[in-house]
């Protein structure tokens, strides 16, 4: 594999070994060659190159020169020396700092048309004159030093010879940089090319400006977030000191953004990009491959660097730019070192180190090749190549580091793998020891419960302490068991929370026996303190208790004596319960580590007090995950106080509400009405659903729940309706008029939980009357306990299969239909029953007008065949009848006792045809019958029985009022007992079936003398009624 490697890093040397001897080549030849016009002795010959076809070039060569010297014609030429262009003027053994004229006489072909003139920065201040026109300036030149203004930027400007010959004159003063001359090549050419030429310059050049300054930005960003990748950080600060060093040299964009900008910033930031770009390298470099780069090389690399940084942050310009040739000599050597580096790594086979080494040596080939073209040197680019050997670099790096990134994330996401596996190893044991010690843990505990209570004979004093401290024992071992599987859980996200209206005061009073338990014989109280309003919490009931759970246990256990205080407070959008004791207290450098798994105070503060250290931890993680916060405060010796926070519930159930449905769905739209929104919801027409015998009530406070029930349903001859909480399912079947057949409630709801339903719907509804299947995902014991108690008929445990969901529904629904039978066969036989001596005195009182009155016996006959036509109907199970057949009913009743009781009994109908509604069979002429029984013809001068309905509110107000002897205390007597004794259709069986129906059962008012009215409420008719009609 190494052999490989080397292999092919020789057949690469050899190829770049290749490239480089064909540059080579290529130099030499272009020197010897002479591609371009040169200019000697001060004259430029071009008569030979069209400027249009061959293009622009540089005027370089030996121009005329004349030191001290500002001249703006061809004067002074006795006092020419030349210079070469471009160039310095010290190597001609004149100071550094002057001023001078350089002289150019240009012959050209003619017919070019207007020229431009490409000017770099070439000095500190110029000024160029054509044909003794001046056609451009920077700064101001002048022989005086204290006259001479620098400046620094680059231009392009445009003239026209006046004939094919002209002179250019180049006024040059430098008072700043140690070197003066022409320092950079001047470039004629056509204007239209010059103009493209440029163009094409300046968008290369913002193009590597932007990418290094957006590039350097990402990676600073980047560094913020992994501020262990140092590599990072350097790379991120090169890019944006190239970005900077861009921007101030070459066409140097800043003086054009900022035509006011100082000669001296903009020298600083050339120098200090130089300078820290090449420190910043350094360190860049040795991170990628610290086995192949020397740390100490490196710590001198940036020592050095940060000196001449140094240098420019504290020294004039015109002393630290006299220092840039020894820190060339240092970059050069820094080249050499990263390139030998580079190449190691590739020779020793690191990952990216051959990329690298290609990247170094195209940017260090660009840097020559600029170096030797700006020297004239080489002809055959006409371009500066150092900022796309920069570009090249930079993505080369980019590439790099993109690689070990996603080299990382690789190995991280294979660790991450491993760990998962090996995590679930873990939680797979912990859940199979766990289970396999709570078997044999129970029983032991039962056992020695068991003979602890002298179920195998008597104890003594001893033995039974004995065997209480080894069950003692045994219960605090498994409450450790559940803390590690909780603790399993919480590490693994496990833990899924439902969250809802939890009244913290009922729920921690509620166990209070069970804290109080805790403390045992101990010497220690138990108070609770609640202010008069405490808003809910929006919290998971069991994990919320298992937090107070926790502390309360922890407070109890280190307080020898002493008082427990339970106590909550509402803090804007949270609500603070704390627990505070008057223990031991914890050591002030324990508080920060006391909520850590397995760590525990009692090991260092109190040794007595042992424990696995759980509790606290797994009580924090949990509040945590409520979005709350834990606090602690406690002394040594003065006890502890902690305390934390869950959200309120207050505006957090609105929010839900909003989410709730489909709002293409009219059933979802129902079931979006909340607790708050009862009185609002009942004034709704109720859906067409309920209109069915097979409707089935849906409560969940989530809408995924009742969606899922819908579709598990949408196949079965059932209307499914839905409610979204405890008091808007009651709503919902207070308006149904007995028509729901089934209700499904889930347990756990915010504000009226599923066994608070439940016991509200036993209240008004039987087991066999309205079924209750309650779901839950909780199904434990004490669950099932719970539920049966509020009056369940059956349990369904989440998630659950959907056919045992149809299976039970049908059975409950069975259920329900076979006791509705049982009532209606019940009822028809009630109504069959006629009191023999209601039958005596009714002949009696026909043959009484047999003889006098033939009319009237054969109209009272007629009355008598219809009233027990209606009462002897074994058939009749309808369960709702017209208001106009018990109206017919009580009429043939009331006529025959108007016969036998003459004007003792008077009777008025105050009947509204609008009024047309449905009862249950025989519901009317009971009222009536005891109305004239036990109210008119008790008195002596007998009394008016008023029958009237009428319609109000959307439903019929049937009113059935006597003026007789009234009744004591009628209400209760009425409804605990048969109003007609044995065997008769009795008002407290009417009660209970119109409650069953509607809701709602008879209004009763009397008082002794004042007469009795009863008064019955009941849905008008609609048309899908009027089928009940139908035998």
């Amino acid at each position: 594999m190494l052999k490989s490697r080397r292999i092919r890093l020789a057949t690469w040397l050899a190829i770049m070994a290749a490239i480089v001897a064909a540059l080579a080549m290529s130099f030499f030849e272009s020197a010897n060659g002479r591609i371009e016009p040169r200019a000697k002795n001060g004259v430029l010959d071009l008569r030979d190159w069209d400027l249009k076809k061959d293009g622009a070039l540089r005027l370089n060569g030996a121009w005329s020169f004349y030191w001290g010297q500002l001249l703006t014609e061809g004067a002074g030429t006795d006092s020419a020396s030349l210079a070469k262009v471009p160039g310095t003027w010290k190597g001609a053994g004149l100071p550094g700092r002057g001023y001078a004229t350089y002289r150019l006489h240009v012959r050209t072909r003619g017919g070019d048309g207007p020229l431009a003139l490409q000017i770099p920065a070439i000095a500190p201040a110029y000024r160029i004159y054509a044909d003794g026109k001046e056609i451009a300036q920077v700064g101001t030149v002048a022989a005086d030093k204290g006259e001479t203004r620098n400046a620094y930027f680059p231009q392009t400007v445009e003239f026209t010879p006046a004939s094919d010959e002209f002179d250019l004159l180049v006024q040059v003063a430098n008072r700043l940089y140690p070197n003066g001359g022409i320092w950079f090549s001047l470039t004629l050419g056509a204007e239209g090319d010059m103009l493209h030429r440029q163009e094409r310059s300046s968008l290369a050049d913002m193009a590597v400006f932007g990418g290094c300054a957006l590039l350097g930005l990402y990676q600073l960003a980047l560094y913020a977030l992994r501020r262990s990748e140092r590599s990072i950080l350097y790379f991120g600060i090169c890019c944006l000191l190239g970005a900077i060093r861009q921007w101030v040299v070459g066409d140097i964009y800043l003086a054009e953004f900022y035509p006011d900008v100082s000669i001296r910033l903009l020298i600083a930031l050339e120098y200090l990009a130089f300078y820290g770009g090449v420190t910043m390298a350094a360190l860049f470099v040795r991170e990628l491959y610290p086995k192949e780069f020397s740390g100490k090389i490196v710590k001198s690399l940036a020592w050095v660097g940060a000196g001449f940084i140094g240098t420019v942050l504290l020294l004039p310009a015109e002393t630290y730019t006299e220092l840039i040739g020894y820190f060339q000599w240092v970059a050069l050597f820094a080249f050499a070192f990263f390139i030998g580096g580079f190449a190691l790594a590739s020779w020793r086979g690191r990952g990216g180190a051959l990329l690298q080494l290609t990247g170094w040596l195209a940017f260090v080939a660009s840097a020559v090749h600029d170096i030797f073209y700006s020297k004239d040197w080489i002809f055959w680019i006409d371009v500066q190549l150092v900022p796309y050997g920069f570009i090249l670099l930079v993505f080369i790096e980019v590439l790099e580091l993109a690689r070990r990134f996603v080299n990382a994330y690789r190995t991280i996401g294979t660790m991450s793998d491993e760990l998962i596996a090996m995590n679930r190893m873990k939680d797979e044991f912990l859940a199979n020891t766990s289970h396999e010690l709570k078997t044999p843990l129970h029983g032991i505990m039962n056992l020695t419960q068991a003979l602890s209570e002298g179920r195998s004979g008597p104890l003594n004093g001893t033995q039974r302490e004995q065997l209480e401290a080894v069950v003692s024992v045994a219960r605090r071992m498994s409450n450790l068991i559940n803390d590690i599987l909780d603790l399993s859980l919480l590490r693994n996200n496990g833990i899924r929370l439902r969250r809802g209206r939890v009244d913290v005061r009922a729920v921690v009073t509620a166990q209070e026996e069970v804290f109080r338990h805790y403390i045992g014989s101990k010497p220690v109280s138990l108070r609770l303190e609640w202010p008069e309003s405490l808003p809910d919490a929006y919290a998971d009931e069991s994990r919320l208790l298992q937090v107070v759970y926790n502390l309360i246990g922890n407070a109890i256990k280190f307080t020898p004596e002493g008082e427990v205080v339970v106590s909550a407070r509402a803090e804007g959008a949270m609500l603070r319960i704390s627990v505070a004791d008057t223990g031991i207290g914890i050591p002030e450098d324990k508080l920060e580590t006391i909520f850590q798994s397995f760590e525990q105070v009692g090991t260092s503060a109190a040794p007595e007090y042992g424990g696995a250290g759980l509790g606290l931890g797994i009580a924090k993680r949990l509040v945590e995950l409520h979005g709350g916060a834990v606090a602690v405060a406690s002394k040594r010796g003065e006890g502890s106080v902690f305390s934390f926070t869950v959200p309120v519930a207050e505006g957090v159930r609105e929010m839900q509400e909003g989410s709730f449905g489909d709002p293409d769905s009219a059933i979802f739209g129902a079931a979006r009405l909340s607790a708050g929104r009862a009185e609002a919801a009942a004034s709704l027409e109720f859906p067409e659903a309920v209109q069915s015998e097979q409707a089935i009530l849906a409560v969940d406070d989530d809408p995924v729940n009742l969606r899922v029930l819908k579709t598990v349903l949408a196949n079965e001859p059932y209307e499914v309706l839905t409610a979204s909480g405890g008091l808007e399912a009651l709503n919902l079947l207070e308006r149904s008029g007995g028509r729901i057949g089934l209700v499904i409630l889930d347990v756990m709801m915010p504000g009226m939980s599923g066994y608070e339903t439940c016991r509200r719907i036993r209240e008004k509804y039987g087991l066999s009357e309205l079924p209750v299947l309650l779901t839950t995902v909780r199904s434990g014991p004490d669950d099932l306990m719970y539920g049966f108690e509020a009056g369940a008929n059956d349990f369904l445990a989440k998630p659950f299969q959907p056919h045992e969901l149809r299976a039970r529904a049908r059975t409950l629904l069975e259920m329900k239909r076979s006791a509705e039978e049982a009532v209606r066969s019940e009822m028809a036989f009630l109504q069959a029953q006629i009191k023999p001596h209601f039958l005596y005195n009714a002949l009696n009182t026909i043959v009484s007008f047999a003889l006098d009155e033939p009319q009237t016996s054969h109209d009272l006959l007629l009355h008598l065949g219809r009233y027990l036509r209606g009462s002897f109907d074994f058939k009749n199970k309808q369960r709702l009848v017209p208001l106009r057949k018990e109206l017919e009913l009580t009429e043939a009743y009331l006529s025959i006792e108007r016969a036998r009781f003459g004007d003792r009994l008077r009777v008025r109908y105050e009947v509204d045809e609008s009024a047309a509604c449905l009862l249950p069979p025989t519901t009317l002429q009971p009222l009536v019958e005891n109305a004239v029984r036990h109210g008119v013809t008790k008195k002596e001068e007998g009394g008016t029985v008023t029958v009237t309905v009428r319609a109000g509110g959307g439903s019929a107000v049937i009113t059935v009022e006597d003026d007789g002897i009234g009744m004591n205390s009628a209400a209760q007597a009425i409804l605990s007992r048969e109003a007609e004794g044995a065997g008769g259709v009795g008002l407290r069986n009417i009660h209970q079936r119109l409650i069953r129906m509607y809701g709602k059962g008879l209004d009763i008012e009397s008082a002794p003398g004042s007469g009795t009215r009863v008064t019955i409420r009941v849905p008008l008719e609609n048309g899908n009624d009027r089928e009940e009609e139908r035998g």
